[in-house]
C-alpha cells in the first residue's frame, strides 16, 4: 500500500505540474475585419508572431483579415457563442449590451493620441473588461486606433450647421449621436461596406479615421475631409469566455504577453500611419479643412447633449468612466 500511495502522490504532482504547461501544437483562429494593408492588421500579425515565439511554437494563432471569418458586425456574437476563439473588436460593438462601453465615442472627451492609453492604464480598462467577463468575452489586448475624422461629398464641414442634411456614415451608437446633434442623418454600417454605400450615393459620406479611409480607398469617392478629432474609435482583442477559462496559466501568460507586444507596435505605428494617410488623401485631391480651436469650441457646445446623455444613461460605471477620462 505504501508504494501506492507513493505513485498516486507523484502522479497528482505531475499533473498539477502539467496544467501550468502548454499543450503541444494548439492552433487557436483570430477574426480581424481590416485588410492586411492596414497598421493595425500588422499589429495582429505582430502579435500571432509573439505567441508562437514566446510558446516556442507550440501555440499557433492564425489571422483572417478582411472579414474572412466574421464582420464587425458579427463579431462580438461569433466570440460569445464561441464559434471563435480570439476577435478583433470595436469596443462600440458593446455598446448595446455595456452601454458605457461607448465612452470611447464621446465627442471631444479625448484630447490627442495618447490619451486612450492613459485612459485604460489609470482603471478603465479593467472596470470594463469585468462588464465583458460577464458577458463572455475576456479582454486580451487593447488596441488603439487613432483620432477620427469626416469626410463628405456635398460640401466643406467647417461649423455644425453644415451636417444639415447630409446622410452620414457612422459606425456606433455615440458617433450616430454626434452627427445628430450637428444636424445630419447617421447611418450605421460596417466598414466594409463603407466603400460601395460612399459610392453609389447611399449616403454622403462618413466618419473614420485617415488611415482607414486610405485601407478602403474611400478617398477615391469623397471630395471633403474635415479634421475634427472629435473621437476615437478603439479596438480590442477579446477571446471567448470559455474557451479563455479552459487554457493552462502558461497560455494565458504566453497571449498576454504577445498582447503587450502588439499594442506597442500599433501605438508606435499610429502616428506615423496617419502621417502618411493625410499625405494620400492631400495628394489625392481633396479639399481638407482642419478645425480652429474656435471651431473646436463650437463643435463641443454643439454636442454637448452627447455628453450629458451618456452620463446619465449608464449609471455608476459611465460616472466612473467620465470622472477618469476627464481627469487625465
Amino acid at each position: 500500500m505504501g508504494k501506492i500511495s507513493i505513485l498516486v502522490t507523484v502522479l497528482c504532482i505531475f499533473f498539477t505540474t502539467m496544467s501550468g504547461t502548454i499543450s503541444a501544437e494548439e492552433t487557436f483562429r483570430l477574426s480581424n475585419q481590416l485588410p492586411p494593408s492596414h497598421h493595425i492588421s500588422r499589429g495582429m500579425d505582430v502579435f500571432a508572431e509573439k505567441v508562437a515565439e514566446y510558446s516556442n511554437g507550440e501555440i499557433k494563432v492564425q489571422v483572417f483579415h478582411s472579414a474572412q471569418l466574421f464582420k464587425d458586425t458579427e463579431i462580438v456574437e461569433a466570440i460569445q457563442e464561441g464559434l471563435v476563439e480570439l476577435g478583433m473588436v470595436p469596443v462600440n460593438k458593446w455598446s448595446g449590451m455595456v452601454p458605457a462601453a461607448d465612452i470611447f465615442e464621446m465627442p471631444f472627451v479625448f484630447q490627442d493620441l495618447g490619451s486612450p492609453q492613459k485612459f485604460v492604464e489609470a482603471g478603465a480598462g479593467d472596470l470594463l473588461d469585468a462588464e465583458f467577463q460577464k458577458k463572455g468575452a475576456k479582454v486580451v489586448f487593447w488596441v488603439d486606433y487613432g483620432l477620427v475624422q469626416y469626410f463628405n461629398n456635398v460640401r466643406p464641414l467647417k461649423r455644425p450647421g453644415d451636417f444639415k442634411g447630409l446622410k452620414i456614415r457612422t459606425f456606433s451608437k455615440g458617433s450616430a449621436d454626434t452627427v445628430t446633434a450637428l444636424g445630419g442623418t447617421p447611418a450605421v454600417m460596417s466598414s466594409s461596406e463603407m466603400y460601395m454605400a460612399l459610392q453609389r450615393g447611399t449616403v454622403d459620406g462618413a466618419t473614420t479615421g485617415m488611415p482607414a479611409a486610405v485601407s478602403r480607398k474611400i478617398f477615391e469617392v469623397q471630395k471633403y475631409m474635415t479634421i475634427a478629432n472629435y473621437t476615437t474609435a478603439q479596438f480590442f482583442v477579446q477571446a471567448n469566455m470559455e474557451w479563455w477559462d479552459s487554457l493552462g496559466d502558461a497560455e494565458k501568460e504566453v497571449l498576454l504577453k504577445a498582447g503587450k507586444d502588439a499594442e506597442k507596435v500599433i501605438r508606435d505605428s499610429i502616428k506615423d500611419s496617419e502621417d502618411a494617410a493625410y499625405q494620400v488623401i492631400k495628394d489625392a485631391g481633396l479639399d481638407i479643412y482642419e478645425l480652429t480651436p474656435e471651431d473646436r469650441a463650437e463643435f463641443i457646445r454643439a454636442t454637448e447633449s452627447v455628453r450629458t446623455e451618456f452620463a446619465n444613461t449608464t449609471g455608476e460605471l459611465g460616472k466612473k468612466l467620465i470622472e477618469i477620462a476627464m481627469g487625465l
